[in-house]
């Protein structure tokens, strides 16, 4: 028995040998050492608010597998929770052409939604996000969707980025959802709605994105406060979009909006909605400008395309 080594007091290191052992760590051994105990949370903590602070960006997700990501630049750090047992502490490692890299830990759970939300608050309270972005799916928990907003509310309050996708049509949820996140920069909704969705995005956003925008009508569409509105089905008539235009193009609505991407049905449809100063391009033209907002230089690039109106200001 003499021969059993004994625990290393890692805690007992000097805090500058214990910061520097704490470097080398992964965000998943970060946490998993912060939960062995009050102490051992005290310190990851404290150490995570100074040395660690503004790092880090999070994301969550309600898919079939519900995780947790610590985004450090590049690098994609997922726990995922599964309920097949042969996953348990399954990991992955993968790195794409672009640079990024995505390193992955699965956790067994019989209970998905309850040990990812002990997940999640775990690591709200270690770590300090400079943004947050939330993937949420109505159709994969649609009995807990409530209980799973109200959470995702609770742990972060201002949300920079949210995506909502799904097939089934949840209006209630979805806009359950919409009412309740604090959204800052930008809104993209890839969810299949019903005719009768009422969105309330009224908000100064970056951007909104539609995918399956064929319940959106002109009156709602008037209301959205966003620098890039981006639909890809629509049901927004030539006379409305005209409209649309006109209003913009007297200042009487959305003055920040830099660039609407909308489909149009055919290209006589033109004749209608361009019924207006301006200027028509080659297919194949792609231009390239400049110009200044808030007193900084940015590129544009615009490429128009047959059947696709992309108006960019």
């Amino acid at each position: 028995m003499d021969n059993i080594p004994k625990p290393f007091p890692i805690l007992r290191l000097p805090r500058l040998v214990l910061d520097e052992v704490f470097i080398m760590m992964r965000p998943f051994e970060l946490i998993n050492f912060s939960m062995a105990s009050l102490k051992s949370k005290i310190v990851m903590k404290c150490f995570l608010r100074t040395k660690g602070n503004l790092k880090y960006s999070i994301e969550v997700n309600t898919h079939e597998e519900p995780k947790v990501s610590i985004v450090i630049s590049k690098a994609f750090f997922d726990q995922r929770m599964t309920c097949e047992r042969e996953k348990h502490k399954k990991e992955e490692y993968i790195e794409t052409r672009d640079g990024f890299t995505a390193d992955r830990v699965w956790i067994y759970s019989e209970n998905l939604i309850s040990d990812w939300m002990k997940l999640f608050k775990t690591v709200s309270e270690l770590f300090n996000f400079k943004r947050r972005v939330v993937f949420f799916r109505p159709d994969t928990f649609p009995d807990q969707n409530k209980s799973i907003i109200d959470f995702i509310k609770c742990q972060i309050p201002i949300i920079n980025a949210c995506s909502v996708n799904g097939e089934k049509e949840l209006d209630d949820d979805v806009e359950y959802f919409l009412e309740n996140v604090d959204v800052t920069e930008s809104v993209e909704l890839h969810s299949r709605l019903t005719n009768k969705f009422q969105v309330k995005i009224d908000k100064p956003l970056r951007n909104i994105s539609i995918d399956f925008g064929d319940w959106l009508n002109y009156n709602q569409l008037i209301k959205f406060n966003s620098c890039k509105i981006n639909l890809k089905i629509s049901k927004i008539t030539n006379l409305e979009l005209n409209t649309f235009l006109l209003s913009w193009m007297s200042m009487d609505s959305h003055q920040h909006l830099e660039r609407l991407r909308i489909p149009v049905n055919d290209p006589e449809s033109l004749n209608v909605i361009l019924n207006l100063p301006h200027e028509r391009n080659n297919v194949d033209v792609i231009r390239h400008g400049r110009t200044m907002k808030f007193g900084e230089m940015f590129n544009l690039e615009v490429e128009e395309k047959v059947l696709y109106t992309c108006i960019v200001i």
